[in-house]
């Protein structure tokens, strides 16, 4: 078994790395492999909806340059995840956000398009 951890906190060994561990930690106690990956200080673009990612079938987005694809291939073959982030005014930091919204869609098992 296997679990991917990703911190979207833009500060290095902050508190959400802190709590991304302490989780690693536990798992790995119990004969978990666990990955810690950190994407606060990795550009990493919006999706555009653009919809070639559904078109193509690669569960792959088009934008190639940032660490989406990467993290797509690495969720692929894990059983879990453990998202970490810092709340500003109520949500996940964005750069979070715009990496899930382009890993769930362009990766997206159960998306078709028409």
């Amino acid at each position: 078994m296997k679990v991917l951890l990703i911190n979207g906190s833009p500060r290095w060994k902050g508190n959400t790395n802190r709590a991304l561990e302490e989780a690693a930690a536990a798992l790995e106690a119990e004969g978990v492999e666990t990955e810690l990956v950190w994407i606060g200080n990795k550009e990493i673009r919006g999706c555009i909806a653009c919809g070639i990612c559904g078109k193509t079938g690669e569960k792959r987005c088009v934008f190639a340059e940032d660490c989406c694809n990467e993290l797509i291939a690495k969720a692929a073959e894990c059983d879990g995840f453990i998202v970490g982030s810092p709340v500003y005014y109520a949500g996940m930091a964005g750069l979070l956000r715009a990496l899930m919204d382009r890993m769930f869609y362009a990766g997206g098992a159960n998306f078709r398009f028409k």
